[in-house]
């Protein structure tokens, strides 16, 4: 981990409204579930189409439901951050992100293959991980053409 730097945080609890799928890395289907679920959400508008978006609009990638760690199945979620989820229209869901600790990381260069390497060093090491959710953040940073950046944070057991 000494490669991949992060900075550790307590992050407040945040709902999410967005498109989501059970999914699965150790046997591939991540591979086309996460393409196909970005995919979705971008063909439907579903961030237009979702209500009570905070703002600013802040996209989230969400990790959760670990069946047992990252090799296992997991729920993934691509949505926006809201204010209240009630009332969703058809095909979207909520995801709650919990408040708890965090390793915060960058990725920062051409994506998604930063992103991807971040989750390969994460994997790779010996992080004191929760399972409980993981997120990314896709700001205004995400759309740079220059040097696009993602947030991403991995629960961490307070030590």
């Amino acid at each position: 981990m000494d490669d991949l730097p992060y900075t550790v945080e307590k992050i407040p609890a945040r709902i999410a409204v967005g498109i989501g799928r059970r999914t699965c890395n150790a046997d591939g289907r991540s591979l086309q579930d996460i393409p196909a679920c970005w995919q979705e959400y971008l063909s439907t508008k579903a961030a237009a189409r979702t209500p009570n978006r905070a703002r600013p609009t802040v996209m989230y990638a969400i990790y959760a439901d670990y069946e047992t760690d990252w090799t296992g199945e997991y729920s993934y979620l691509l949505g926006c951050g809201v204010t209240k989820a009630d009332k969703l229209p058809k095909g979207l869901v909520t995801r709650h992100i919990p408040a708890q600790t965090y390793a915060h990381f960058r990725a920062q260069g051409p994506m998604p293959d930063a992103v991807v390497g971040v989750w390969a060093g994460i994997w790779g090491s010996d992080l004191p991980r929760t399972y409980l959710c993981d997120f990314e953040v896709y700001d205004a940073r995400f759309t740079d053409k220059k040097n696009p950046e993602v947030d991403v944070y991995v629960g961490i057991k307070d030590e």
